[in-house]
């Protein structure tokens, strides 16, 4: 668990990143965000107006925690701190990654209305690979750059839905050795149903399910492909990108993909509650072995 000092630390560089300061969004975004080649070589990697950018070494993991949770109905908090069976949804996403070798540390972009809870979870199961918190912002794209920003340079990064509670390190392993031969990966499964494209309330066209998949996460990248694919989008004023992989294809890049599982869902709905807290139950039933 961690001390008292080590809370306290982390309390103040969230308060240093609120103001500005070293490694906060203010700071730190300019810096992130001139440079790297969308699937760039290894070192270092230059962008076609930005300066190098240095790929450091290790595996950093941002978990995008910082959303208010509108969709989901029949709570009064967020989400990611909704419990289920005594666990709040976050610490599961938060146990996958610190008990994986291969992750050195994870940052945590969060809700500053709740800043207090996410401390609590961070204590209370011990979570010492969270080194620092960072303010989300109105967007997911804003969020996942704010957290871009505050990491120093490594070599993958990797980002994370904070209510993605039953991901599998298989799939995480998978994703960073996807990233580091093509530069940028996703999780995915094959779509199950019909998809149907409508205009003007009438179906416009049915396209071959062969080629559709639900796009999961984690989503992993080489640090100087995901640098350059923000700022691009920076460039560019595109601002409503619903995932990273979105803005690296984008700036031209490459995305490879990871089979995922149909138990790797994020939770949106009460539905999506309803179904996880089964999926616990079996899981506790069973031989203890995980999704």
């Amino acid at each position: 668990m961690p001390t008292t000092y080590e809370l306290d630390h982390l309390k103040a560089a969230f308060a240093r990143e609120r103001a500005g300061g070293p490694h906060g969004a203010g700071n730190g975004a300019g810096a992130a965000a001139n440079g790297g080649a969308a699937g760039g070589a290894p070192g270092a990697a230059r962008g076609p107006k930005g300066p190098a950018v240095e790929r450091g070494k290790g595996v950093r993991a941002i978990i995008l925690a910082g959303g208010s949770g509108s969709r989901f109905t029949g709570s009064f908090i967020p989400k990611q701190f909704v419990q289920v069976h005594g666990k709040p949804i976050l610490a599961y996403v938060l146990e996958t990654y610190e008990n994986l070798g291969l992750v050195d540390d994870v940052t945590l972009v969060v809700n500053q209305r709740y800043e207090q809870l996410y401390y609590d979870i961070v204590s209370t199961y011990g979570f010492l690979k969270v080194r620092r918190m960072v303010a989300g912002a109105a967007t997911r794209q804003g969020s996942s750059g704010a957290g871009l920003a505050a990491i120093e340079p490594c070599e993958i990064v990797l980002v994370q839905d904070g209510v993605r509670p039953f991901t599998s390190p298989r799939v995480i392993v998978e994703a960073i050795e996807v990233a580091r031969q093509v530069g940028a990966a996703n999780v995915v499964v094959p779509t199950l149903d019909t998809i149907v494209e409508c205009r003007d309330g009438l179906m416009a066209r049915v396209p071959d399910r062969t080629y559709l998949f639900h796009g999961q996460a984690p989503q992993a990248f080489r640090y100087e492909v995901l640098v350059e694919a923000h700022r691009r989008a920076a460039q560019s004023d595109v601002s409503g990108a619903t995932d990273d992989a979105q803005l690296v294809l984008a700036a031209g890049g490459r995305v490879g993909v990871v089979e995922g599982s149909y138990s790797n869902f994020k939770i949106t709905t009460h539905e999506d509650y309803l179904f996880a807290s089964r999926l616990v139950e079996r899981e506790r039933a069973g031989d203890g072995s995980r999704w």
